[in-house]
């Protein structure tokens, strides 16, 4: 009887620090976002403030794996 093949990992470095750099991301950019959206459009300034840092949590969360995978 064979044994199981090791279970994949879940969770590589390069998932990791893809996930740090955009939830890092994310957060640094909210309050900036947040108080240009109360000057430019006050009844949706949350909303707006949300989506913009989402976008830049995406594209830190895409240059946070294309630089991991490039660490040894």
């Amino acid at each position: 009887m064979t044994s199981a093949s090791a279970p994949k990992a879940r969770w590589t470095k390069d998932r990791l620090g893809a996930v740090l750099a955009a939830t890092s991301g994310f957060f640094f950019a909210l309050p900036p976002a947040l108080e240009t959206a109360r000057q430019l459009v006050p009844d949706h300034a949350h909303t707006v403030a949300v989506l913009v840092s989402l976008l830049v949590g995406t594209v830190a969360h895409r240059v946070g794996l294309r630089v991991m995978s490039r660490l040894p």
